[in-house]
């Protein structure tokens, strides 16, 4: 009888030595584990990946839009203004208009949000055939911007550069400017800020380029005016075969 039982207790102890399975499934365990963890890992680094690439392709995207769509847009038809100018008129005379003095575009905001106008932030160029020019923002007329009620005024002196104040400028030195006038939405003290409804108007100077090259008949011409944010607003036009006092260049 003891003989069997150290038989079987011999025999038990041997399967007890061999058996594995235990251990077997602890090390499937921890290998299920390890994977677990490391998708885990894997997951967390791809979604953040993929969030963060997300956001900056919508910033890049939002910032192409931003540069390549204008916050004003041209209103209303371009103006030129037939010169020699003769006063009270402020126009040349009929039959002695030789060239265009100055030209007028306005401007509104594109969308329904207000636009900054900061004319010392805003570079308007010119270009014709002959002539390529930088043209800055005359800030000589006291307030910075033409007065509907010193139309007149203000207008000759951004033409001729000169407010009254020291000595004029020389002849062949009279700046090649532009200045601007608000909207009658703007109120008496405008500020730097073009909302929806109110319109600015550019006045932009071109009887001081040289008397050989002024703007004249059938001529194409460009005006750009470029903002510090936005696209460049490109002006497009051709001269009439015949200078008169007011102009519509459509």
């Amino acid at each position: 009888m003891s003989i069997i039982s150290d038989l079987q207790m011999y025999v038990w102890l041997r399967k007890l030595v061999r058996e594995q399975s235990g251990i077997t499934g602890l090390e499937t365990a921890i290998v299920l584990i390890a994977f677990v963890v490391v998708a885990a890992v894997f997951a967390f680094t791809v979604l953040t990946t993929g969030l963060f690439t997300s956001e900056k392709a919508k910033e890049t995207t939002m910032a192409g839009v931003a540069a390549t769509s204008s916050t004003l847009s041209l209103k209303g038809a371009v103006t030129a203004i037939g010169g020699p100018v003769v006063n009270p008129a402020d126009t040349c005379v009929a039959g002695a208009c030789e060239y265009i003095d100055h030209i007028r575009v306005k401007f509104a905001p594109s969308g329904v949000e207000e636009t900054a106008f900061q004319p010392g932030n805003v570079m308007v160029t010119y270009q014709d055939d002959v002539n390529l020019e930088l043209l800055p923002f005359f800030d000589g007329l006291g307030q910075g911007w033409i007065d509907p009620n010193n139309l007149r005024q203000d207008i000759n002196t951004c033409r001729t550069g000169w407010n009254g104040m020291g000595p004029p400028p020389l002849p062949g030195q009279n700046p090649k400017s532009w200045c601007y006038k608000w909207g009658p939405s703007s109120g008496d003290v405008p500020d730097e800020i073009i909302e929806p409804g109110e319109i600015v108007e550019l006045y932009i100077f071109l009887n001081n380029l040289d008397a050989a090259n002024r703007l004249a008949i059938n001529q194409q011409f460009r005006v750009e005016v470029v903002l510090t944010t936005g696209a460049v607003i490109k002006i497009d036009r051709t001269t009439p075969p015949v200078i008169k006092g007011i102009m519509h260049l459509d």
